[in-house]
Formats: C-alpha cells, sequence, structure tokens
C-alpha cells in the first residue's frame, strides 16, 4: 500500500470514529518508537476520551518519518492500531475545537498523588515557594479550558470563553528543626498540624472561586476582555516546639540533678503560593450581516457575514459551512512530562502522573474557503466573492510540530458570499462557531434590499479625424431613473458617473469603430446603493463630408479638367478625327 493511501485510509477511519482530521501533507505512516517517546501519557486513554482519538492529542512527541509503509501491506490494521500508527509518523491537526482536551484533563487530575507532610510532589515546570518551616510550595495551573491558544506571527495567545474551568493541584513539605538532645535546655520538634487552607481563584479586580486541597478545579463566569487568572494557595504549618530547661545541671557530668521544667509553644507560618494565566476572553459579538437578492437573477442570494469574533466556521442552513484559517491540533504543556519529589534530603524525578493537553490553532489557508461540494450537475451551496480583515504573517511553529503553515493569512473579520441554489430566507441566520470549544452563536443577517438591474447606453456626440467624444448614461432599467454612483469603463478609460447618471469620453481616433463600454458598479458587499453591472457596444458612423464641401469639390475638378477636355476635343475636330478617333466618318 503506498503512503498516500495509507493515509488517505487513515484519515477515513478517524473521521468515521468521530472527528474530522487531515495529517501533514507528504508523511509516510510509521510506528513510533514507544521507549524513546515520552511525550504520550503511559496510562493511556480513560476519562471518556476515545481510545483513537488519544494518541492524536499529543502533537509533540517524536515522530518516525522515515519508516516503509510496504510493513502494512501484509496486515489490516485495526482503527485503533491504524490511529496510534498515523499519531506516531505525523502530527495530526483537527477540523474544530474537540472536547477531548477537557475530558482528559479534568479527569487527569485526579491521579495527583501529594507526597504528605514532609514531600512535596510538584511538576518539574512549578515555580516553588520557601518559608522558614514550609518549603517548596507550589500551586500549579494544570489547564484553563475551554481554551485555546492561537499563535500568529511571532505571538501565542491564550484564548477563553466567558465561562470556565481553571484546574489546579497543589502541595508543599514541613521542614522540621532538628531536635537538641544535650545540655541543660533541650528541644523537642513535631508537626503538630498543617494543611493548604485555600485556593482561590481570582483576576486583579475580584475573586471568582474557592476551595481547598491538593486538587481543585475552580469555576469563573462571566469574564470579559483580557485577564490574569490567577490561582493562590494559602498554606498554614503549626508546629509543637517543647523546650526542656534542667533546674540544676551538672555540665561535667553532662546530667541534670534537679528537675526538668517543659515549656511548649507552637510556631506557626503561612506561606502562599501562586500561579497566573494571561487570557483573552472571546466572544461573539452579534455584529450580524445583510443579505441582497438581485433583480436580474432571482435565484441568486447575497450576504455578508460580521462574525465579531475568530471564527473556525460560519454554517448558512444545514448544508453548507465556510471553513476560517484555523486547524487545531493538541499538545502536551510544558513542564508537566516530569514530576519531581522533594524532600530534606533527597530529589526525585518520575514520569509525571499528572499530564494536561492543551488546544492550539494555526493558520494553514491565506483565506478562509467553502469546502466545495459541487458536482457535474450542480454547483457548490456558497461561492465566497470577498473575504477581509487585517493581514497577519504566519508562525513559526517548534521543531517537533510536523504541521504546515501559511507564511501569511488574513483574518477575516467579514465575508461575502453569493449562492444560486439555497433560499433567501436560510440566511436569516447564520450559526458562527469561534476558536474556543463549544463557542458558538446564532447571528441575524437582515435584508439590506435588491441589486437593481441597470441599462448603459453609449452615444457618439462627434468624431473626427482626432479622435471621438462618447456620452455614456447609465439608468435604472425598471424605472429609468439616472444612477448616480460606480463609474463606466471604455478601453482603458474610467470616469465616475454624475448626478444625471452621465459619463463622457474622449477617445483617441482608433483602427476599429466598434466601442465598447461597461458599467462597474461599487461592489454590492460594499455598497449602500445596490446596482449591477452593464454593458453596452456602439459604433463611430463614417466621416463623411459634408454637402457644400461636395460641391465645392466638384466644381473645382471640373475647372480643372474642362479647359484640357476642350483641348482634346478640338484637336480631334481639326485632325478630323485621323489621330485620336474620337469622330466617326
Amino acid at each position: 500500500m503506498t503512503p498516500s493511501r495509507v493515509i488517505a485510509a487513515a484519515v477515513m477511519l478517524l473521521v468515521a470514529s468521530g472527528g474530522a482530521v487531515f495529517p501533514a501533507a507528504g508523511v509516510a505512516v510509521a510506528e513510533p518508537n514507544s521507549s524513546s517517546n515520552t511525550a504520550i501519557p503511559a496510562d493511556g486513554p480513560d476519562y471518556g476520551v476515545n481510545e483513537t482519538r488519544f494518541p492524536l492529542l499529543w502533537s509533540e512527541d517524536l515522530d518516525q518519518q522515515n519508516r516503509s509503509s510496504d510493513e502494512f501491506e501484509d496486515t489490516i490494521p485495526s482503527e485503533l492500531e491504524f490511529s496510534a500508527r498515523l499519531a506516531g509518523s505525523t502530527d495530526v491537526p483537527f477540523e474544530k475545537p474537540i472536547e477531548d482536551v477537557e475530558r482528559w484533563n479534568s479527569g487527569d487530575i485526579q491521579d495527583f498523588d501529594p507526597g504528605g507532610e514532609k514531600t512535596s510532589v510538584h511538576p518539574e515546570g512549578a515555580h516553588l515557594e520557601d518559608g522558614i518551616y514550609i518549603r517548596d510550595a507550589h500551586a500549579s495551573i494544570a489547564a484553563v479550558q475551554p481554551s485555546t491558544v492561537l499563535h500568529s506571527g511571532n505571538t501565542s495567545t491564550q484564548y477563553i470563553t466567558p465561562d470556565g474551568q481553571v484546574l489546579t493541584i497543589a502541595d508543599y513539605r514541613v521542614r522540621v528543626p532538628d531536635d537538641d538532645t544535650s545540655g541543660s535546655v533541650r528541644h523537642h520538634w513535631s508537626i503538630a498540624e498543617s494543611a493548604i487552607d485555600t485556593v482561590i481563584l481570582q483576576t486583579e479586580s475580584w475573586v471568582l472561586d474557592a476551595d481547598r486541597g491538593h486538587r481543585s478545579t475552580l469555576e469563573y463566569r462571566g469574564l470579559s476582555g483580557t485577564q490574569n487568572l490567577t490561582v493562590e494557595a494559602t498554606i498554614t504549618a503549626r508546629l509543637r516546639h517543647e523546650t526542656r530547661t534542667c533546674t540544676d545541671y551538672n555540665s561535667s557530668i553532662g546530667s541534670c540533678e534537679g528537675s526538668w521544667e517543659t515549656e511548649v509553644d507552637y510556631p506557626t507560618e503561612q506561606v502562599t503560593a501562586t500561579d497566573s494565566r494571561h487570557a483573552v476572553v472571546t466572544q461573539i459579538n452579534d455584529r450580524g450581516g445583510k443579505r441582497v437578492t438581485f433583480e436580474n437573477e432571482t435565484t441568486h442570494t447575497g450576504a455578508v457575514i460580521h462574525p465579531g469574533t475568530r471564527w473556525s466556521a460560519i454554517d448558512v442552513g444545514s448544508d453548507a459551512r465556510l471553513r476560517g484559517n484555523w486547524w487545531f491540533y493538541s499538545a502536551g504543556v510544558d513542564g508537566w512530562q516530569t514530576m519531581v519529589s522533594r524532600t530534606d534530603t533527597e530529589t526525585t524525578q518520575t514520569n509525571s502522573s499528572v499530564r494536561p493537553a492543551q488546544l492550539h490553532a494555526i493558520p494553514t489557508q491565506k483565506r478562509p474557503d467553502m469546502p466545495s461540494k459541487a458536482t457535474e450537475d450542480a454547483e457548490p451551496p456558497l461561492v465566497i466573492e470577498e473575504a477581509w480583515g487585517s493581514e497577519h504573517a504566519g508562525p513559526s511553529l517548534p521543531g517537533e510540530i510536523a504541521i504546515p503553515t501559511v507564511g501569511n493569512y488574513t483574518n477575516a473579520t467579514s465575508i461575502a458570499v453569493r449562492s444560486e441554489t439555497l433560499p433567501a430566507a436560510t440566511f436569516d441566520d447564520v450559526t458562527v462557531h469561534g476558536i474556543v470549544r463549544g463557542q458558538s452563536e446564532t447571528i441575524s443577517v437582515t435584508d439590506n434590499g435588491t441589486v437593481r438591474d441597470t441599462t448603459l447606453e453609449l452615444t457618439v456626440l462627434e468624431a473626427n479625424s482626432s479622435g471621438t467624444l462618447v456620452q455614456a448614461t447609465v439608468t435604472e432599467t425598471t424605472t429609468g431613473d439616472p444612477v448616480t454612483t460606480g463609474q463606466v469603463e471604455i478601453g482603458n478609460q474610467s470616469a465616475a458617473l454624475n448626478a444625471s447618471g452621465m459619463a463622457v469620453f474622449e477617445l483617441e481616433k482608433r483602427s476599429s469603430s466598434l466601442i465598447t463600454g461597461q458599467y462597474v458598479p461599487a461592489d454590492w458587499w460594499h455598497a449602500d446603493q445596490l446596482y449591477s453591472a452593464a454593458e453596452d457596444r456602439t459604433t463611430v458612423p463614417p466621416n463623411y463630408p459634408e454637402f457644400q464641401k461636395l460641391v465645392q469639390l466638384f466644381l473645382v475638378t471640373l475647372l480643372w479638367f474642362l479647359p484640357a477636355a476642350l483641348a482634346v476635343y478640338g484637336f480631334d475636330y481639326l485632325t478630323g478625327g485621323a489621330v485620336l478617333g474620337l469622330r466617326d466618318y
């Protein structure tokens, strides 16, 4: 089986399992080397994640791109095997934000096993706080979800929805001072109690949610704008400090000859550990759009849609979907592959039991498109007339992410479409899907009128040897009213219409007598007054001399040639017709 056929088969299997995907182009399928690849969690799919989708969540794994697909010719792998082999050969993006990432994270965080009072367990990338007694304290954000990290140019921005969750783990250890068991004053230390008192989620303005303990799922609602989401874990330790003092101590023999007096105090310490995520709340603002019909094409409908956000798809009716620039991939969060355990005396590292994943968005095409559903007998349901917005440079992804991106792209904030088959009412409401999972909104498209048919008439006002004067007149076909917007083009000249719907052209002398002109209106998706294009042809009339000039020419010619004719006749008369033979005898 050829590499292309292997990839096609894999994609068909994965699509059938519930997610549209495509592999990076030009990469042959091969099995991953699991012994050298720790990017994929060893415990495998769980928590409701589809087992065929699970291997695709870890795009930062080591890809084996140089293996031959011949090894697959003898057997037909199962759907699960194909998914694993495909994920081990390349990185597979998704057509839309998937929910599997959130399912995995919500379940996987429960696998965190704290270390107890004298051992702190933390991901390798955690920021640690130390006090006098409380050491290696941390609060580590595993995930903010649903969210998507969008890559554009040299920047990466995490986008979140107004309502969501922050998944956090926290731990610490308590350093107990060494006992002193010699001398007249002796000390004994122990832990009375310790706890993670509170774990709060806050922005710069207010507290959003609170919890306690080593694992927290914190909720937020109603956010907007740009936010710093901060998790703050407050850890308290209370130690028991027993001091024994001898009333009569014999230092020479190291013995108390009196009595021991005991005092107990409870030193208490509080340490706060924090972690933050900078995020932008993305919302679909109902900027709506406008819909137009066409006077001269009654089956056609046009619409301009303003999604009001970065968007992954726009549904028009049930059968037409516009696809945005963005495709999505999932990868593990940096700093979580290794879990570190710290005590007073040693530090050990193991493969992490908590492996959060993050969804990413990248531009893979310059402009939005309409996946073609055209056939030999039917046009696609939608045609994109124009998409406009700000221009951006494409991102450069880390080397371990094997997904192609574009060098430049248009972040389309508006898109104009036309249909020859969908009823006009189909455009009344369209559904915009954002780049963050679960974000979709139905927006209204208002009726903006009809693109009216126009008539262009070209009239030759004057034609001479130096050129031709042509008048162009544009009117509404139905009413005859003048059209005052847009311009007329004749050859390489163009002129705007005046208040009477006219424009005048001075054309140089040309070899052809045929003159063709076009009325070019403003594009209906940008214009307030809606008109269709029109065309007309006319010919330059022959340049005949005036009657007076013809008479003058005749008289001048007669005066020139009459004497010569008389002289010839006279000569013939005198010779009797013998020379010229003009006379008959």
